[in-house]
């Protein structure tokens, strides 16, 4: 073979192989991109799936609970204890994400809810509760809710329905007094709270409703020692909702929101005295004589 010709193969050749290296490298390299694509799609996903499965369920798997609902409840209760009321709602949520049959810890979650001032959500939530085991500390936990968003015939129906399932548990009738001073019927609230103090007469609460009836009847006195009764006891009693007034600020206020019962008596007409009445029977017998005298 001629030389030259020789030397056109052996170009070609080392032509072909470089073609052929760069053709596999390019190969690799978008072999590589699409494994590294497929490896972004799929790990943030799993990620993301684990995340969220951490934050609404804890520790676990799908599969299984992390731990049983007794454990979520004793956990909330303890949080309730120390009044963490957004460590309360976390762990009743969690829990309720596995058992949403659960009145326990929906009621619960309800009741965490009230104390951060969701009245509305409470509302919700506990009426689930109720719907699967009506108790009346469901009832009365519903009830503060409705009394926290101002429907007192609401909470009145509640605390009527917990008394009739149990007439000796005393926080339903805590509702019932509050619910009747909203309604304006005071008289009714006072034999309301006079229950549940009977029932639990060292309850800083109840002595503070009292109070708070007593002074929407105009008996600042009474509704002065109430008051005290209610520090006395404890000055610092988890309130029902955080727009419920303390006792503290309750008695500080007296002098502004109690208006004494004498006062309004003051302004009513006198009745009539002896001497008036006297002057009233002098002044018809010398009318009659005149008429008397006129006539002869």
């Amino acid at each position: 073979m001629h030389p030259s010709c020789i030397t056109k193969l052996k170009n070609k050749g080392h032509k072909y192989r470089q073609a052929t290296t760069i053709f596999t490298e390019l190969l690799m390299k978008k072999t590589l991109c699409l494994l590294c694509l497929l490896l972004c799609l799929i790990i943030p996903a799993e990620a993301g799936n684990s995340l969220t499965a951490t934050l609404s369920t804890g520790t676990g798997t799908p599969e299984v609970p992390p731990q049983d609902a007794a454990a979520y409840i004793s956990d909330a209760k303890v949080a309730v204890a120390e009044r963490n009321w957004t460590s309360a709602l976390l762990l009743t949520t969690r829990g309720v994400t596995w058992y949403p049959d659960n009145a326990d810890l929906l009621c619960l979650q309800g009741y965490a809810y009230r104390k951060m001032g969701q009245y509305a959500k409470s509302v919700e939530v506990v009426s689930k509760g109720i719907q699967l085991d009506p108790k009346p500390v469901r009832y009365a936990n519903r009830g503060y809710g409705y009394l926290a968003l101002g429907n007192y015939s609401a909470a009145l129906v509640d605390a009527e329905t917990g008394i009739s399932l149990n007439a000796n548990y005393p926080t339903t009738y805590g509702v019932k007094a509050l619910a009747l001073q909203g309604m304006g019927r005071n008289p009714e609230g006072l034999t309301a709270i006079d229950r549940a103090l009977l029932l639990d007469p060292e309850n800083a609460h109840y002595w503070h409703v009292k109070g708070a009836l007593l002074t929407a009847s105009g008996n600042c006195t009474g509704a002065r020692e109430d008051l005290e009764k209610s520090l006395g006891f404890d000055p610092d009693y988890t309130l029902p909702y955080p727009a419920f007034s303390s006792a503290r600020e309750s008695l500080a206020s007296m002098s502004t929101t109690c208006m004494p019962a004498t006062a309004t008596q003051a302004t009513k007409l006198p009745s009539p005295t002896k001497s008036s009445l006297g002057a009233i029977a002098v002044l018809g017998i010398v009318g009659a004589l005149f008429v008397v005298g006129m006539r002869k």
